[in-house]
């Protein structure tokens, strides 16, 4: 993903944005569905972004869009099958931690100061997201369906 304002991004880059933010959930989805009805129970729980739930300044109006329809897709599966005992929700991330090989000094500088800038005072880790998703995946979370939970540290409330 690049940042780039939605008027400076021309149409032929429009789709692998969906294809992954929109057509990817939707398969996988499709894959498990089936299966998890007719044994009546299931829980699907996909990993989408903050970007998906409000809009910001920051050039990434494309894959929010596709965000945002992913997340919108998932309150209607929650709806068409919790008679079935299948629980739908989403994730909406904040800012993560990046733990790569070769990431600079500069960048390490500048997640730094990105880090400040979270309520909670650092980024999130994918223990932060395994703990909601465990969660979620539990039998104490059968009542919960078709929600989008924020996974941000503070940093967007609703």
């Amino acid at each position: 993903m690049r940042a780039v304002k939605f008027r400076d991004l021309p149409r032929e880059e429009w789709g692998p944005y969906v294809d992954v933010n929109l057509y990817g959930v939707l398969n996988c989805v499709k894959a498990v569905l089936d299966g998890m009805c007719e044994r009546n129970w299931g829980r699907i729980i996909t990993i989408s972004s903050g970007a998906g739930t409000q809009g910001l300044n920051i050039g990434v109006s494309i894959y929010g869009a596709g965000k945002g329809a992913g997340i919108s897709f998932m309150r209607h599966i929650a709806m068409e099958n919790a008679g079935d005992g299948v629980t739908a929700n989403t994730l909406a991330l904040g800012l993560m931690q990046r733990d790569e090989p070769g990431i600079s000094e500069d960048q390490r500088t500048v997640t730094a100061k990105i880090a400040k800038t979270v309520p909670a005072g650092r980024l999130g880790t994918g223990t932060d997201i395994g703990y909601a998703c465990v969660y979620l995946a539990s039998e104490e979370a059968a009542w919960v369906t078709g929600q989008t939970i924020a996974i941000n540290g503070g940093s967007a409330t609703t």
